[in-house]
């Protein structure tokens, strides 16, 4: 996103600061389908047919009427449309900034996407057997070429689920992020029950989690490429049970803007305020049936102010207007964008 649609952005989080309910930001699961079997995850057992291209398209149209300027498109493995180009060249056209998150594995054979998205994120969790330990055998060979597809033609940031497999890695990802030109974010294993996988044996302790915090926060300040917020990471440092990923009380100092500035549309056209509410929120209605406006209103009541969820927790300072975390937001993407003008060239 410019310099122009950050300010806008900023114009939106000040509205609705004074009460303004804004779909600013969706994110968008577009298919439960995907080409990998990760063990903390198991959205795509939930089985569920895709929505058609044209049933995306019109709700596309309805998010852009409704004042949505971002849309972050993710599942299952977005790659598995065949229609997924041109889903997100429409969105574009529509005028919205679109990122997709991807596990790389068809990156290479369908590139073209490259050319339809504002911005890429790739699930990355460290080296070989880090990685493949959490994913799946094999997997990171294919993450690893995805990146070299990617490399210079578009803005790409990773994500990395912090596990006992990889949380002694963290100068590896480094060193991956500054050869491959991108920036790095970190999150703690945090799905719900009804899309999280079986994660016994792969949660670090209290201290190991508080542990990895610090030292990101102490890398970040010594110029590493992380795009997480320092404020996220002292807080996440600070978290008391990373095994319970929500609660009632505002933790992280700012109040929770799921449902008024951001939301998430299941696969299956169910509008929830986040994606940690999946499943678990009796309010949620179709926007198939009620249009996404409608079912935008309905996600006023929260049950929860806080998160272990990266996206949702700078989401919300964001949008609280903290001033830093804007800044160092802003520094990624022109970091970002420099490292990409310069691989562009070579």
């Amino acid at each position: 996103m410019n310099l122009a649609g950050q300010l806008s952005m900023g114009i939106d989080a000040a509205l609705g600061l004074f009460g303004r309910k804004r779909p600013v930001n969706v994110m968008v699961s577009i298919t439960d389908r995907c080409c990998s079997r990760c063990s903390y995850c198991q959205i795509p057992e939930q089985g569920r047919s895709d929505l058609t291209t044209d049933q995306w398209k019109d709700l596309f149209r309805q998010m852009a009427d409704a004042g949505t300027r971002r849309i972050g498109v993710w599942g299952g493995e977005p790659l598995m449309r065949d229609d997924i180009d041109e889903l997100c060249s429409f969105a574009r056209s529509l005028g919205m900034y679109v990122s997709l998150d991807s596990n790389g594995y068809l990156i290479p054979s369908k590139s073209e996407i490259l050319n339809n998205i504002d911005h890429l994120v790739l699930a990355y969790d460290g080296p070989e057997e880090a990685h493949d330990t959490n994913r799946e055998v094999g997997s990171h060979e294919k993450v690893i070429k995805a990146m070299e597809t990617a490399n210079g033609r578009v803005r790409l940031w990773t994500i990395t689920v912090l596990t006992r497999h990889n949380m002694n890695h963290l100068d590896h990802m480094m060193e991956t992020a500054a050869r491959y030109g991108f920036q790095t974010t970190f999150q703690t294993l945090h799905h719900n029950e009804k899309l999280g996988g079986d994660t016994s044996g792969m949660m670090p302790s209290k201290e190991e989690y508080s542990e990895i915090y610090r030292k990101l926060l102490e890398l970040k300040k010594n110029g590493a490429p992380i795009a997480n917020s320092n404020r996220y990471l002292k807080s996440l440092m600070n978290w008391p049970d990373y095994s319970i990923t929500r609660m009632e009380e505002r933790f992280h100092g700012v109040s929770c803007r799921a449902g008024r500035m951001y939301c998430n549309i299941d696969a299956d056209g169910m509008v929830y305020p986040c994606s940690l509410l999946i499943g678990l929120y009796p309010e949620a209605i179709n926007a198939l049936d009620a249009g996404f406006q409608e079912a935008f209103n309905r996600t006023a009541h929260l049950p929860c102010q806080a998160c272990t969820a990266s996206c949702y927790t700078e989401y919300n300072y964001l949008y609280s207007l903290r001033p830093l975390v804007a800044l160092q937001w802003h520094n990624s993407v022109r970091e970002t964008d420099r490292m990409m003008k310069e691989r562009s060239k070579s």
